[in-house]
């Protein structure tokens, strides 16, 4: 019985050494690659309670060679592997490795996680190393790449039999452990294809993906456009999700890998809607479409967070990158994308159907991903479709935001242009706006002036009809002569207001006659003589031909002469020339008026026929239609009209104008059968008053009043006002009128405010600015009758602003009331005794003269022989202008008022007994006793000797 259990041990005994010596795994190094699987004995550890010892002693426990495994193990289940290895050359360089068999998907799911080999000899534990992509570089025992599961056999001894006890762990991406075990030589290091670990495609696609980030952030930062920042932001989740495809980054973590994987997965899924609402700009073109938008984006925003937080906290076992129902939610978030994306491409925006077929593509390409992604279906031609869906949005999003700019540069080009020309429009509205306020302020100062001109005399009249009790209100033959012309005048603006409106609206015509037109034009152009007689112009005529029947509107050619002619004379002053020549040329006639006056400089030379227009100067007459209406009857006529002019030298207008019914317009109304009357009366003819310069103080006690005013009826009316009661002087423009004033030094000044050579507010500067007038008050007259101008007037220093036409009862009221305010000052001063002038209502100038002359009569008040002439001197002025001065300012001469002041002095001393009547007589300038003595009684009623004492005074 003992023998038979002995035969029985050793049977046993000798099928072990049998089997042993067949599991045993002989290296040939003549060949390079090894594969050991069929040596390779697997242990499942399902409850991982294996132990290396266990693995390596325990003969029962159940086991299969790892050519017989399935191809993929279970998810997070533990494996062990033993094999025993033995060779008889030394295994310099040699490595063993776990080769991955799973081809095509990204490089996150690649590597076991931790594999663990021993390496068991005779002696016992021969060697424990590492591989996996969690344990850390530092203990890993092969430094190649992180995907390359291998240990060095370089220490295996020779001839011994070594066993490998081999622990595998899946990674916590969700990936089963592998062994695949290959023993490779040197010359064979790697097992897998090119690329094989992160394919080529990935690989490009990284770097298309990184080069267009950082273009976009580029661009960003230069254009400052948050649609920019929005796509790199899409754009950094895309461009790190492929470097983790391709191994760049995943390989390097360690802990959390899963979780840092799946945030930077899964980012672009959110960004890529905030993306979306800053291309389309559906916050302000789709309120509602925005806010699915925004709800898309914020779902799988918090359900990646949620989830994030699931697995730090809970660590769940993960399944190929999946956790719970992460890819089920992420397909419904994807079929909502769907309806979204549908809806936008619906939109009748370009830029809503841009992104909505680019969203449309991803969203494609994500529900193929997540089919994969859970093992449904497997991706036609082994493509990512992750990465595909990117790729396709990548490009379709580069051309769209290229595409957008493009539009809205053009959009803000268009903007731009359409601003510009709103601008301009703007600026030429303003300019029109400015020419027609200029226009009608001036056309109101040509209807102003002949309105008070002809209300004037008729008001004149009026009251001396009423003083004298007269049954009938009378003109004498000047009066009736200014409201004559004077209503011709207002008759003749307001034809030419209408000619220019007909003009404007295309209804004027013109009416035609076949008559010679030499007799016509010499009338027309000789009536001029008597103003170029009252103007002392020299005036010439040229006539290159006596007579040419000619077609031609007696009226329109009428008023085109008319206007050039008096533009000339206007601008003309006496010495000065105008020329008028008349020819004809082709079938044309060409009229020439020339003129010697101040001329136009270059850039106003161009506008001189615009409508409103006239050049703004101290020398500004007239509308400012003249011209403009000159062209357009001169263009009625198919004719030309040209200017040449430089300042300082005169202008000359040049009109061609057809006289045949070839030239002339098809539109033009031909009267047969009339002949042309010329009547000889002169428009001009009638004569203006003649006028007294006042060169000469009056001897009468009168004021003198100095009228300024370039309109010569105006100036005839204001002088027939005034002259009852003042002695008037009269000055045509301001320029000479500064030089009336400051020679004869007038108790008051009535001037116009737009005058040639200097206007009225220059003037009205000019003397106020003058010690030797700015004591005289003035008055300005126009016919501006805005608050403005009344406030400018006020603003350059004039007393009263009266607009045309006025009254002339208020002008002469007003002159009495300026004049009595200075006697009213003169009283204050003679309550002060002549000595104070400080409180008294004077400007500052007028104040500072008056306490001067006090000054220095005081300073020389016991010189005898201090004199007028002498006080004249010392202040500066003329004995003349001095006398005007003061009695203006106090209405007393300067020898009254020297005589004034020594007498008070005196009163004061005599008053105070600082002297006896001789010693204050000489203190005061008075050699003669007797006649200081007169003086004294006749001032104070009471002789020197007579004045009772201060009782003040001790």
């Amino acid at each position: 019985m003992r023998f038979s259990y002995y035969i029985l041990f050793l049977l046993i005994f000798l099928v072990g050494q049998v089997r042993s010596q067949e599991d045993t795994y002989v290296f040939d190094t003549r060949y390079p690659v090894h594969s050991l699987d069929n040596v390779l004995r697997v242990y499942a550890d399902s409850n991982k309670v294996l132990t290396p010892q266990r693995v390596l002693s325990d003969t029962t426990l159940s086991s299969l060679k790892a050519n017989e495994l399935p191809r993929y193990l279970d998810v997070g289940k533990t494996y062990w592997g033993k094999l025993s290895l033995k060779t008889k050359e030394p295994l310099v360089g040699w490595t063993l490795h776990f080769k991955d068999k799973m081809i095509g998907p990204p490089a996150w799911t690649k590597s076991n996680g931790k594999v663990d080999v021993y390496a068991y000899g005779e002696k016992g534990l021969f060697f424990h190393k590492k591989t996996g992509v969690e344990y850390s570089k530092n203990e890993r025992d092969y430094q190649g790449n992180w995907v390359l599961n291998a240990i060095k056999l370089d220490e295996i001894p020779v001839n011994e039999t070594i066993t490998f006890v081999i622990k595998a762990q899946g990674n916590s991406i969700g990936y089963p452990a592998y062994f695949n075990l290959t023993a490779r030589s040197p010359d064979e290091p790697f097992y897998h294809e090119f690329n094989q670990f992160h394919s080529s495609f990935n690989l490009f696609l990284f770097g298309v993906t990184f080069i267009i980030l950082v273009y976009h952030f580029l661009q960003y930062l230069y254009l400052k456009d948050s649609i920019y920042l929005w796509f790199c932001f899409w754009l950094f989740f895309c461009t790190v999700t492929q470097a983790m495809t391709t191994g760049l980054i995943i390989g390097n973590i360690i802990t959390l890998r899963y979780v840092i994987w799946f945030l930077l997965a899964n980012g672009q899924f959110f960004s890529w809607w905030f993306f979306g609402r800053a291309f389309v700009d559906s916050k302000r073109k789709f309120p509602k479409t925005d806010k699915r938008m925004l709800i898309l984006a914020l779902l799988v925003l918090a359900e990646i967070v949620f989830t994030t937080i699931y697995v730090i906290i809970a660590e769940p076992q993960t399944y190929f990158t999946g956790v719970g129902f992460h890819y089920i939610i992420l397909n419904i978030y994807t079929l909502l994308s769907l309806a979204v994306s549908i809806e936008l491409i619906l939109k009748k925006d370009l830029f809503a159907k841009y992104f909505g077929i680019g969203s449309l593509v991803a969203c494609l390409s994500l529900i193929i991903g997540t089919l994969w992604s859970l093992q449904l279906i497997t991706p036609p031609f082994r493509l990512d479709p992750y990465a595909t869906g990117i790729f396709l949005q990548i490009i379709i999003y580069s051309f769209g935001i290229a595409y957008r700019r493009q539009t809205l540069a053009k959009k803000a080009e268009l903007e731009r242009l359409e601003a510009e020309r709103s601008q301009a429009e703007m600026l030429r509205m303003k300019d029109l706006d400015n020419l027609k306020t200029r226009f009608f302020t001036n056309i109101s100062h040509e209807f102003r002036t002949p309105l008070a001109l002809i209300q004037g005399p008729i008001e004149n009249a009026k009251r001396i009809q009423m003083e004298n009790g007269q049954a009938d209100v009378t003109l004498n033959q000047k009066e009736f002569g200014i409201v004559q012309r004077n209503s011709k005048r207002l008759q003749s603006l307001v034809n030419e207001l209408l000619e220019l409106s007909k003009l404007e609206s295309g209804t004027a015509v013109l009416s035609l006659r076949k008559n010679d037109i030499a007799p016509f034009l010499k009338s027309v152009i000789f009536s001029f003589d008597s103003m170029a007689e009252r103007s002392k112009v020299d005036y010439g005529v040229v006539f290159s031909s006596d007579s040419k029947e000619a077609y031609f509107d007696r009226d329109k050619l009428e008023k085109i002469i008319n206007n050039l002619l008096s533009n000339a004379f206007k601008y003309t002053g006496a010495g000065g020339k105008v020329s008028v020549s008349v020819g004809f040329i082709d079938d044309c006639i060409q009229i020439s008026v020339s003129d010697t006056g101040k001329g136009i400089s270059k850039e106003n030379l161009s506008n001189v026929f615009d409508r409103f227009y006239r050049v703004e100067s101290s020398e500004g007459k007239g509308s400012g239609i003249g011209l403009a209406l000159t062209k357009e009857l001169v263009e009625l006529h198919q004719g030309k009209i040209k200017v040449e002019s430089a300042l300082g030298k005169g202008t000359t207008f040049h009109v061609k104008l057809p006289i045949t019914l070839e030239g002339l317009p098809k539109s033009a109304i031909v009267v047969e059968g009339e002949k042309l009357v010329v009547s000889d009366e002169k428009q001009n003819a009638i004569p203006v008053s003649a006028e007294v310069n006042g060169h000469e103080i009056s001897e009468t006690d009168l004021p003198i009043a100095l009228v300024v005013e370039d309109n010569d009826d105006l100036r005839f009316h204001v002088k027939n006002i005034l002259e009852k009661t003042y002695h008037i002087l009269l000055a045509k423009d301001g320029e000479e009128g500064e030089r009336i004033a400051l020679e004869k030094i007038p108790d008051i000044i009535i001037s116009d405010v737009m005058m040639p050579k200097k206007d009225g507010f220059t003037l009205c500067d000019a003397l106020k600015t003058n010690a030797k007038t700015s004591h005289i008050p003035i008055i300005l007259l126009t016919a501006k009758s805005g608050q403005e101008n009344k406030m400018q007037g006020l603003h350059h220093g004039a007393d009263a602003y009266l607009t045309k036409p006025f009254a002339s009862d208020e002008l002469l009221v007003r002159i009495k009331n300026l004049i009595s305010i200075r006697e009213r000052l003169w009283q204050k001063v003679k309550e002060t005794d002549g000595l104070l002038v400080d409180g008294l209502q004077l400007n500052s100038m007028d104040d500072e003269f008056l306490q001067r002359v006090i000054k220095i009569i005081q300073a020389h008040l016991d010189d005898s022989t201090f004199s007028v002439e002498l006080l004249a001197s010392s202040v500066g002025f003329s004995r003349a202008q001095l006398h005007r001065k003061l009695k203006a300012l106090v209405n007393k001469s300067a020898n009254q008022l020297i005589s004034e002041i020594r007498l008070n002095t005196a009163h004061k001393l005599l008053q105070n007994n600082t002297g006896n009547v001789s010693e204050v007589a000489y203190s005061v300038g008075f050699s003669n006793l007797s006649y200081f003595a007169k003086s004294f009684k006749e001032k104070f009623g009471i002789s020197p000797s007579e004045l009772p004492l201060n009782k003040n005074i001790k």
